[in-house]
Formats: structure tokens, sequence, C-alpha cells
């Protein structure tokens, strides 16, 4: 439903356009096949995710249950997205010559799994007992525009926007729970719904929200389109804005950062990594912007 806004005959491009460095993957896929996963039965499909994958209430304000709904889809997608790493980073590595700590990798992998499952759970509460009061709202509207990308993902944010750490990634404590927070962007039809949100135990994320509520609405606007490229990975583009995505070296390096570093985060000469700098929101086209917008 929601790809099916931005395709243009049928097709959205991936984000992995992005990456220069990576060929072993398609650029554009069919709308049947993008952003799908086999982690659940078709019978749960229908009976967990039945509000948020409806377009009427979708376009009313949010539910506890749809907010939920929303993040567990997105977890269930992780966890899918993490399998096929395993093998993407191999050959990565094979190609460019990247360094990769490979043991490091699985293990930040299943630290991941531990997190996403655990929030899982929560979700899975709120879906079947209807639970109110579960979430926190950062950033909910309605625009009157359909824009030419489309994401559904969580976020784990290193840090908030005046700097201050909200997860410590770096912390190799298993016992240490990553808190996420939720990010989408809907086209429907004529209109874009954009939320972000997070559920109340993640307290860590109570200075970002009050850091977001002091910027004016554009500024939001701008805020999410740069987080959509330097923290998340499920993101798709309409077709219409191909030659932009394509020839913006900004837009390129911040998609390949990994919390501020580039290449991923993987290693690379020191010299490289000391000359870099991290690209700023104001540096790269708002696709949420109207003069972005797309006619559906």
């Amino acid at each position: 439903m929601i790809l099916k806004t931005i395709a243009c005959e049928g097709k959205v491009l991936e984000p992995w356009v992005l990456m220069d460095e990576i060929d072993v993957v398609d650029l554009e896929s069919g709308i049947k096949k993008s952003g799908t996963f086999h982690f659940i039965c078709r019978e749960c499909d229908a009976l967990y995710f039945q509000d948020y994958e409806n377009k009427e209430a979708l376009l009313n304000d949010p539910t506890d249950k749809m907010l939920a709904e929303i993040a567990l889809k997105s977890m269930l997608q992780m966890l899918s997205k993490r399998n096929e790493e395993i093998a993407l980073f191999d050959i990565f590595q094979k190609r460019s010559g990247a360094i990769i700590n490979k043991e490091q990798l699985d293990e930040d992998k299943l630290l991941d799994i531990n997190d996403y499952m655990f929030d899982m759970d929560v979700y899975k509460r709120i879906i079947q007992n209807n639970e109110k009061d579960g979430f926190k709202i950062v950033f909910w509207e309605k625009l009157p525009y359909v824009t030419p990308i489309a994401v559904q993902t969580p976020i784990t944010l290193y840090k908030d926007i005046e700097g201050t750490v909200i997860n410590d990634i770096y912390n190799p404590d298993p016992n240490l729970h990553m808190q996420t927070m939720y990010m989408c962007v809907f086209p429907i039809e004529h209109e874009t719904v954009v939320g972000v949100f997070y559920h109340k135990k993640d307290r860590n994320y109570r200075s970002f929200l009050h850091q977001m509520n002091c910027m004016s609405a554009s500024k939001k606007l701008q805020y999410i389109n740069y987080l959509i490229f330097a923290n998340t990975e499920n993101y798709y583009f309409s077709k219409t804005i191909e030659d932009i995505v394509r020839d913006n070296e900004k837009l390129k390096l911040l998609g390949q950062e990994n919390n501020g570093e580039p290449h991923l985060g993987m290693l690379r000469p020191l010299e490289q990594l000391l000359e870099y700098k991290q690209i700023k929101p104001d540096e790269i086209p708002n696709f949420l912007m109207p003069e972005y917008k797309i006619n559906s």
C-alpha cells in the first residue's frame, strides 16, 4: 500500500543506491518484493498488524496498539536483516579489502537480537491486551503532499541532538539493553504520515524529545530526514528522484556513515578517518519538504 504510492512502473529504489562500493544487490526492485521478509506466518501477520496496515487507521491519530504494531513489525524485519548481513559483509570484505573483525560483528548481531526479542515481548503484550499509555510521540504529522521516500524503521540513537549519549553502543556489557526509537514515513494517496516515537520505558530519549519540541516544524522535518540516512537502513526512494539521489555526494557519504564514521564504520587508513567531516542535516536534500513532492 505504501510503496505503491511512490512506485514508478511498479518499482522503487533500494537504499543500496547510496553505496558506490556495493554491486552485489539489486538497486531497484518491484514493490511486491521490497521490504518483504519471512519471519512471520500469514495468520499472525493478519492478527497482529490489522490496524496500521489499514489506510483509514493510519490517517487518523495513532493509538498505542497501532504504534506497537509498527514497532513489532520493524523489529521482525530487523531480525531478518541481521541474518542477511552475515553473507553481505563477507562479500563486501572480499570486494573492498576493508578490514572487518568478523567475530566482533557476529557478537554485535547477537546482542542486537537479544534486545529485539526483549522489545518484541513488550509490543506483543500491548497489542494482545490493547494497553494504553505505552508510547511517547516525538513527532506525528500528516503532510498534505506525497513524499518521494517511504520509511519504517527502528533507530538506536548513539547521541541526542546536543551530543549527550543516549545509548552507550560501544559498551560490550551483554546486560546493557539498547533503547530504541521508531520512525515512519508513509506516503498514502495524496498525503504523507510522518511519525517518530518510543516506548515510555526507554527514558533516555526524554532529552531528545525535549530538543525536538524546541524546534520549528521545518527544522523537525529536516532533522528527521537527516536521521533516515544517518541512522537507518529500511527506506525506499521513488525513481522520480533517482538523479538527485545518485548525484548528491553528501547524501552518499551520509548514507555510508556509521555513528559519524565513514565507510560503514569499517577500518580504513587513519588519514581518511582524520580528514573526514561528518555530514550535517542542512547539507543534504530534505525529501520531506514540498519541493520534492511527487504526484500520486
